[in-house]
């Protein structure tokens, strides 16, 4: 199983948006247990993507990590012809949409087979998100 974790908003907080491409907040309570808990207790590889360039997200998650013991993640920088990820022990991080079992996104909505009624569906979102 290949999870496929999205940076922005899931690991990283990102609560003033893209601002001049800085990765300045914390991270999200619970995402690095999440991560260890994948790959530790059920052995499953996790890649974390985003649009930023993937030495910026390793060096922030290398730093965070040590910061709040979590050195027993290793993650590196996924090369650019990989399309998959299958290390049960490295994160990898990409700046592209690799194949996965699941993608965990804050911005992600389910295709569930049907376009009946979904534009109503997005347009009820954007108005939660307050845009």
């Amino acid at each position: 199983m290949t999870i496929a974790i999205d940076f922005d908003g899931v690991i990283h907080w990102y609560r003033d948006g893209y601002r001049k491409g800085e990765i300045y907040d914390d991270p999200i309570p619970g995402s690095f247990d999440f991560i260890r808990d994948c790959l530790h207790l059920r052995g499953w590889s996790v890649a974390i993507f985003s649009t930023r360039e993937p030495k910026q997200i390793l060096d922030w998650l290398v730093e965070q990590f040590q910061i709040h013991g979590y050195e027993n993640l290793p993650c590196k920088v996924m090369q650019p012809n990989e399309r998959f990820w299958n290390s049960k022990s490295v994160i990898g991080i990409t700046n592209r949409k690799i194949a996965a079992h699941v993608y965990l996104d804050d911005r992600g909505l389910r295709f569930e087979g049907r376009f009946d009624g979904l534009l109503d569906h997005i347009a009820q979102l954007q108005t939660w998100q307050g845009k």
